[in-house]
């Protein structure tokens, strides 16, 4: 026995040496850009590979590791099954980026454009935004155009005003792109300010989400500006302990995605992560505290609600250009 153990844990660091974003790609997940250090895989309830160090992360479940780990939880293989597993396959293995000294630093915001216009279009004529919330973002500079790219930039500020996180979403619905800005911090919050009095936060995803409540919160008569919302940029809830040791709030409502057509790297039904992670969040604060509940979105999440509800509309009128919208600076 004592032979066969150094080859029995040798073949567990080759293993664990599988390239985990080669092995992701070949079994069916579609990775997107997740920021400087990541890639993000779509309809998995917050699963992010990390490029430097060859682990991943699931913020849905709040669990993370490296290859071995990976298979037996998605896979769900034990500890041996998973190494052999990782051993026939043919994916290289994990080559270590070059390190960069510099693993911290000052976040610097994208250049701004001289105009929002393409901005402007994308959100209001694509995302169905109002053009009053937009307007009060870009007023706060919580929101403007980058220069060159035309993307969307959405940041969020500290208690001293100083941006600490930047996300970047493209303007063009055929060709989509998100990315955060290097050294941006997600437990800083894109935040839509309620009254001085408020107590209550919406707790959204993403800005765009965010926005989209607002404006559905619009249109239905309310005031939108009464309470406030943030976004949390994944399924993990750092943005929101921060706001709340901030903020005197009494009640959260979460407003996750409904990931009720999620599914696996083979085609078969996933957990609804974002809801999941809705219940695990308002159990969790509930506990603390805070009273809690949740609003599901109909469709997938609340900004296709809302392009739902205006599509109507939108088809009666003549068509709007990008070029018919013009916000100066």
């Amino acid at each position: 026995m004592s032979s066969r153990f150094p080859s029995f844990k040798s073949n567990v660091t080759k293993a664990n040496n599988t390239n985990l974003i080669d092995f992701a790609k070949s079994h069916g997940y579609i990775l997107e850009n997740g920021g400087r250090r990541a890639l993000h895989a779509k309809q998995s309830g917050g699963l992010y590979f990390f490029k430097d160090n060859n682990k991943y992360h699931h913020f849905s479940t709040d669990t993370h590791g490296g290859p071995i780990d990976f298979v037996m939880q998605f896979w769900n293989m034990n500890f041996k099954e998973a190494v052999a597993f990782l051993l026939e396959s043919e994916i290289p293995r994990f080559t270590p980026l070059p390190h960069s000294p510099q693993t911290a630093g000052q976040l610097i915001l994208p250049d701004k454009a001289s105009n929002y216009r393409r901005v402007a279009w994308y959100l209001v004529h694509v995302r169905g935004i109002d053009s009053e919330i937009l307007s009060h973002l870009m007023h706060e500079k919580k929101l403007y155009q980058q220069s060159k790219t035309g993307n969307c930039v959405f940041v969020g500020y500290d208690q001293e005003a100083a941006p600490k996180y930047c996300s970047m979403r493209g303007c063009d619905p055929n060709r989509p792109f998100k990315q955060d800005q290097i050294h941006s911090d997600k437990s800083h919050p894109f935040h839509i300010s309620g009254s001085d009095n408020s107590t209550r936060v919406y707790v959204c995803e993403s800005p765009i989400d965010a926005m989209s409540h607002a404006t559905l919160t619009k249109l239905n008569g309310l005031d939108w500006r009464a309470d406030h919302r943030i976004s949390l940029g994944c399924l993990s809830d750092n943005a929101l302990e921060r706001f709340l040791s901030q903020h005197t709030i009494h009640e959260i409502i979460f407003c996750l995605d409904n990931d009720y057509n999620a599914t696996y790297r083979d085609g078969s039904p996933a957990p609804n992560w974002g809801q999941e992670a809705a219940f695990k969040f308002a159990h969790k604060y509930y506990e603390l505290g805070y009273r809690t509940s949740i609003q599901t979105p109909h469709n997938k999440d609340f900004n296709v609600d809302l392009v739902s509800m205006r599509q109507p509309t939108t088809e009666e009128k003549s068509p709007i250009h990008e070029e018919d919208c013009d916000y100066e600076l």
